[in-house]
């Protein structure tokens, strides 16, 4: 994984989960719901879909699951094609930054217990948005996606490659903002959150790989 892409992911996200807490959270989801924009057919239907695809109803880990499992599998056939294991270690490794991303989601939902916008709007935005058992931040979605697509466009060799594989993960978030499920710092906290643990599973696999090659290279040594 390429760890300026990933570094560079890591500072847009922390800095408009920033702005969005400073500044920027209510102004959009009021801009919103004053306009017509709010629950776009396209948004709704589009993230319908690639709900489906990705079996996340089914349940937030199958993906990530999937991904190890055949990540493994893989590196396991590989041996000297270099062009199977550097696949195998892509999917691995987009398999334990997703995995990794849920989990830290999970525990900041329950941490910080943040009001979802509709919610906070629907009160008469009387109700403190913090610490009163909603599940707004960090987001769900954002960390699924985010954590799949993001290690996987950050092994892309090619830039119109990242773009591409990005674009599902910012349609996701654009989409949950766009239906009043989250604010703005909650899908970029999770875009963080994938940027992070993509660079520490980056930094896991070179040094696992380092050790395999120095392994292998006393074993022919000793032959």
């Amino acid at each position: 994984m390429s760890r300026r892409f990933l570094l560079a992911t890591a500072l847009i996200a922390g800095i408009c989960m920033i702005a969005g807490l400073l500044v920027l959270d209510i102004p959009i989801v009021r801009l919103i719901q004053a306009s017509s924009i709010g629950n776009a057919p396209l948004f709704e239907h589009g993230l319908d879909a690639l709900d489906a695809l990705f079996g996340i109803h089914v349940s937030f880990w199958l993906t990530a699951s999937v991904m190890i499992l055949g990540g493994a599998i893989l590196l396991a056939l590989a041996r000297n094609r270099i062009r199977l294991r550097k696949l195998a270690l892509a999917l691995l490794g987009a398999g334990l930054v997703q995995a990794a991303s849920i989990g830290l989601m999970m525990l900041g939902k329950t941490a910080f217990g943040r009001v979802r916008p509709m919610a906070w709007l629907e009160s008469g935005e009387m109700f403190p948005l913090w610490f009163v058992g909603g599940g707004s931040f960090p987001s769900g979605h954002g960390a699924f996606y985010f954590g799949l697509f993001l290690p996987l466009a950050a092994a892309a060799p090619r830039a119109w490659q990242r773009a591409v594989l990005l674009a599902p993960p910012l349609f996701v978030i654009a989409a949950r903002i766009d239906m009043g499920k989250h604010f703005l710092s909650d899908v970029a906290a999770s875009a963080l959150i994938a940027a992070c643990m993509a660079l520490l599973v980056s930094a896991a696999l070179r040094h696992w790989q380092a050790n395999e090659h120095d392994s292998e290279a006393i074993r022919a040594s000793r032959c």
